[in-house]
């Protein structure tokens, strides 16, 4: 799939390095980057970009639980018959895919199996006035009405005492911004949406976050700052 769009090359090039672009986008992403230098160079941009992000994260130490699962689940299979799994030479042959299995038990464990809805995705990446983002928010547009959505907060300005982050839908024309509610500084968030949002947030030209009073806006409109806008992009 050829993406000719600049707007959209860059969205699917940084949904794409964070790990937010899944399902059915990202295996027609992966596709295009076979045939496309410069998109394979945006995402390495990207990646680049990001990479610093990661120097706050301290490693996670599986917790016991999991390790005792895996022996459970290990001495059960052994259970369920002999023949081949007394067989000596069979273990030979097959102790590094054995290996590798568990540690990929361990990891489904810990993070558990993520799942992927046949529908088409919408990303919005909010920028700063520089084009630095900071914020990606990601949906299922499904034609139902999408249930939540996905909020990615990195390298973001701090929140200031007494004040609010508030998400915006922006219609677009001369519409008025609507509020999708409060969000925090938290790296990964999920914000419900009402049905009636639900089912026009798919139709959004872009998304944006203010800065307003404790609580949020008095006024249902930005009254703050913007600090972040970007495009919604159908993936």
């Amino acid at each position: 799939m050829k993406y000719p769009a600049d707007n959209l090359r860059e969205s699917l090039a940084a949904e794409f390095a964070l790990g937010t672009l899944q399902g059915r986008a990202r295996r027609r992403f992966e596709r295009s980057l076979k045939d496309d230098p410069a998109l394979r160079r945006l995402v390495t941009a990207w990646q680049e970009r990001l990479v610093p992000l990661n120097d706050g994260i301290a490693p996670v130490q599986p917790p016991a639980r999991v390790w005792r699962s895996i022996e459970q689940r290990i001495r059960k299979t052994s259970r369920r018959g002999a023949g081949i799994w007394d067989n000596l030479g069979f273990w030979r042959t097959a102790s590094f895919a054995a290996s590798a299995a568990v540690v990929l038990l361990a990891v489904i464990l810990a993070v558990g199996i993520p799942t992927f809805k046949p529908h088409d995705t919408m990303v919005a990446v909010l920028s700063d006035d520089q084009s630095n983002p900071a914020i990606t928010v990601s949906w299922q547009a499904d034609p139902r009405g999408a249930e939540r959505l996905r909020v990615r907060v990195m390298g973001h300005a701090d929140m200031a005492p007494d004040t609010a982050w508030e998400l915006w839908m922006l219609p677009g024309g001369d519409q008025k911004p609507v509020s999708l509610g409060l969000i925090t500084t938290h790296e990964n968030q999920t914000v419900l949406l009402p049905r009636p949002l639900a089912v026009a947030i798919n139709r959004a030209s872009g998304l944006a976050m203010s800065v307003e009073p404790k609580g949020g806006s008095p006024t249902g409109v930005p009254t703050g700052p913007i600090l972040y806008k970007g495009l919604c992009t159908m993936m």
